[in-house]
């Protein structure tokens, strides 16, 4: 998101957004908290960056390494590292297929499914309770903005990731 000054933005315009970068980005200290709460709640030996990774695995299916570097924005070499780890735990596993076997497939297991199914479930329980404590003034605008920035973003809606992606 660009912040630099326009000027063909009313003054207002540039203060609400300048305000909207900095309540979002409260916000996602908020939801990475709740996340690592949700992870550490369920005595889950898993590190974000690899819950993450298995997020990704959920959502977009198989992945060769260096896709799932680029969906993290990570190098490959991290990847093969923080996959490395995550097979050793039975989340994920690897998978050669024809017609090129030098070319490595990264799939979520079961268990691995499971896993992000319930780390998702006390996330949303978490939510679900942080929603209801605060004010809903204005929440239909909230919803239609904050769905235009997941969709801007790349990542999919959660009821259609929900009802899709993982299953």
């Amino acid at each position: 998101m660009d912040l630099a000054y326009r000027p063909d933005l009313p003054a207002s315009s540039a203060v609400i957004r300048d305000e909207l970068v900095a309540a979002l980005a409260a916000l996602s200290r908020v939801l990475v908290g709740l996340t690592a709460r949700s992870l550490g709640s369920l005595d889950i030996d898993l590190t974000l960056p690899q819950y993450r990774t298995v997020v990704v695995l959920a959502t977009h299916g198989p992945q060769r390494t260096i896709d799932l570097a680029r969906a993290l924005g990570v190098h490959p070499s991290t990847v093969t590292r923080l996959c490395d780890r995550l097979i050793h735990r039975g989340l994920i596993h690897r998978e050669h297929r024809p017609p090129d076997r030098r070319v490595a497939w990264l799939i979520l297991t079961a268990e691995g499914r499971e896993v992000v199914e319930r780390i998702i479930q006390r996330r949303t329980a978490a939510l679900a309770k942080l929603v209801e404590s605060a004010p809903l003034d204005g929440a239909e605008q909230v919803v239609r903005l904050l769905s235009a920035l997941v969709t801007a973003s790349g990542e999919q809606p959660e009821r259609q990731w929900r009802s899709v992606g993982h299953t």
